[in-house]
């Protein structure tokens, strides 16, 4: 109750139209979901737009992908699963956590993650400013399968690096954030997760 107070509060004191207001909310709530400390403090009306659309366009390719998931099942190119998820890889995902010498932070610890659902993979797509999730249907199709490096810490967890592995258990693509390649020195952990489950990086 607190919270929507102070979205009243917001919109007194950031005048728009009724219209522009509901659609706010729809997207408040969305956000008070994921993150029940969800905050406006030190938002403007300008950057909530912002964010809003760009929700919109978050939930429009989740729709795309979950409608590409949805035919390729009607046609039988994949299993039938129960929950959002496409068959993806057998490959299992991947931790490791370096030893006290390496670790640069306490409880450090990488994981390789598979992304097999239309909301993760546009989600990675969104954090790390790429355009993963149009792989999409290769994914659904079983021609490909998308990997997410995170660095997991005490505090929090960063996206480092995505991975695109073919049919042929072949890492094709590793990028950065902005579809930058990887550098030299972050090579060291997909190496040790491609040793570990039989991956030939390019």
């Amino acid at each position: 109750m607190t919270f929507w107070r102070g979205v009243a509060r917001f919109f007194c004191a950031n005048p728009t139209s009724l219209e522009a207001i509901d659609d706010l909310c729809d997207y408040l709530m969305a956000c008070r979901r994921q993150d029940p400390d969800y905050s406006l403090d030190g938002r403007t009306l300008g950057s909530l737009n912002r964010r809003m659309h760009e929700w919109h366009r978050d939930m429009a390719a989740i729709e795309r992908i979950e409608a590409m998931r949805q035919r390729a099942r009607w046609r039988g190119e994949q299993a039938a699963l129960a929950d959002a998820a496409w068959q993806g890889s057998p490959l299992l995902d991947w931790e490791w956590t370096p030893s006290s010498k390496e670790a640069k932070a306490r409880s450090e610890r990488f994981v390789v993650r598979q992304l097999k659902q239309a909301e993760d993979l546009v989600m990675e797509s969104r954090a790390m400013r790429h355009c993963v999730s149009s792989y999409a249907a290769k994914c659904i199709a079983g021609h490909a399968s998308i990997w997410s490096l995170r660095r997991c810490t005490k505090d929090q967890i960063d996206r480092l690096l995505t991975i695109e592995v073919n049919e042929q258990d072949r890492a094709v693509q590793i990028r950065g954030l902005a579809n930058r390649l990887a550098h030299a020195h972050e090579r060291s952990v997909p190496e040790r997760w491609a040793k570990a489950r039989g991956i030939s990086l390019q």
